[in-house]
């Protein structure tokens, strides 16, 4: 069940006022001009009491909006307006990325007893979450807290654990995502290249002939990358197997909040001898990636970072230069007969088809296994082997800041913000897709044996 779903278990035939209309559809802008959406959204809300489903409805667009501030003003107005919505909507807001959207929640929290007994389990959930520990060490009262939200988030914990009742239903699902930012720092740069900040072209450049695997026109031709470090190589399946091994034993202190709970982070690809401990990982889906990179103290990179290391100051089409050289790369050249013939989109799915057919024998190949593929960076395996995860939302090039986790990961197929951009190219691809202009969308549940990743990390991250 959906968000709405639960908000509106009936629908209103009421029409939708047209200040929600508006809220929703504002992304961003000047501070004036959200303020202003949100006094008339605000008022609307005021003017619908009477009429509870819509109301409903009209909250869990601000609820779940992709400004902080509209969803904490949504917050305010739900737990003044519709007491009988409230816990959820603060058990919501728990898990909220923006401490600013949580402060409020957990204080709502605090002053209000009707909410902590309605909705105890759901707003556990989330404090657990935000707080990154386990259960005995909240019940211990450990502290080592960073914020002021923390805090509250902490006496919050304490007193709901307390609940019999309370503490049961949950921790009886444990383990849950949780966060590690508290946890001691793994980050290490070893076998991480230094990209200095520089501007990125998106894109193929101006007055080359456009091939059929290159993307559409960007919304923004140029724009400025501030300096980070990626991984030299994707990570690989033993690199990734040992993160897996972790969770089993530690449990799920790395997690993405939003993650699906009782997610098995092992990857599809685990009982496949094609993809040996030195490939790079695949069959992991976007929030195992994220996972594994928080392990190791990094996140996964944006997009625009992942084209900058690949084509460097000159903004060069391949990692290595301007034309494509088959030798560096592998691509379906590599792995089927006459694959190197796919030289439009209709002959590369039927051939691409045919090998899915037949299972093909080879797939991956190994992490860096293809000298002379380096970037301007000394950046390996840009292009080929396995497609990319970025951080990067697909169609609108925003950061992916999901918020699904109360979705069936099957109704993510086909929602546009659920896409993230993969980049590179894989074992699986033709050359007009084996550049570093390039780019793909897919759903961040998907675990495919195409797509892996690798890590990056910023410089002031570095620096700490």
């Amino acid at each position: 069940m959906t968000v709405t779903e639960q908000f509106s278990p009936e629908t209103s035939t009421a029409p939708t006022p047209p200040e929600v209309l508006r809220i929703a559809g504002w992304t961003e802008g000047p501070a004036a001009e959200r303020d202003a959406l949100l006094g008339g959204y605000l008022g609307a809300l005021e003017r619908l009491t009477g009429d509870p489903e819509l109301l409903g409805e009209c909250l869990a667009v601000g609820l779940l909006h992709d400004a902080p501030e509209i969803r904490r003003q949504a917050l305010a107005a739900c737990v003044r307006l519709c007491p009988d919505l409230a816990a959820e909507a603060v058990g919501w807001a728990l898990a909220d990325p923006d401490e600013t959207v949580r402060t409020p929640a957990l204080a709502a929290l605090a002053r209000t007893p009707a909410l902590r007994s309605a909705g105890g389990p759901s707003a556990l959930h989330a404090l657990l979450a935000v707080l990154g520990r386990s259960p005995d060490q909240i019940a211990a009262g450990a502290g080592n807290f960073v914020t002021v939200a923390d805090a509250h988030a902490l006496a919050s914990a304490r007193t709901l654990l307390a609940d019999p009742a309370v503490a049961g239903t949950v921790l009886d699902d444990l383990p849950v995502p949780l966060s590690a930012d508290r946890l001691p720092s793994r980050l290490s740069l070893e076998g991480m290249r230094h990209v200095p900040s520089g501007r990125l072209r998106r894109g193929p450049r101006p007055g080359r002939e456009r091939s059929w695997g290159d993307p559409g026109d960007a919304a923004v031709d140029e724009t400025d990358v501030a300096g980070f470090y990626l991984d030299a190589l994707p990570v690989t399946n033993d690199a990734y197997d040992a993160f897996v091994a972790d969770v089993a034993a530690h449990g799920h202190l790395w997690c993405h909040p939003d993650e699906p709970r009782s997610t098995d982070h092992t990857r599809s690809t685990a009982d496949d001898p094609r993809f040996a401990g030195d490939h790079p990982v695949t069959g992991v889906d976007w929030y195992d990636a994220v996972a594994y990179a928080d392990w190791c103290g990094k996140r996964l990179p944006t997009e625009d970072e992942w084209e900058r290391a690949a084509r460097g100051d000159d903004h060069r089409r391949h990692p290595w230069g301007e034309e494509f050289r088959p030798a560096l790369v592998r691509g379906l050249h590599s792995v089927a007969p006459d694959g190197d013939r796919a030289q439009d989109r209709a002959t590369w799915l039927r051939r691409l088809a045919d090998l899915r057919g037949t299972e093909p024998s080879a797939s991956t190949g190994p992490a860096g296994a293809l000298p002379g593929d380096e970037s301007p960076f000394g950046i390996r395996d840009l292009c080929g082997n396995v497609w990319e995860w970025t951080s990067t939302r697909y169609l609108d090039g925003l950061p992916l800041e999901p918020r699904f986790g109360t979705m069936d990961p099957g109704d993510l197929w086909g929602e546009w913000s659920a896409e993230v951009s993969v980049r590179g190219g894989a074992w699986s691809s033709p050359p007009a897709l084996l550049t570093a202009v390039s780019r793909a969308g897919k759903v961040l549940t998907a675990r495919s044996p195409e797509i892996g990743f690798r890590c990056a990390v910023s410089e002031s991250e570095a620096a700490r």
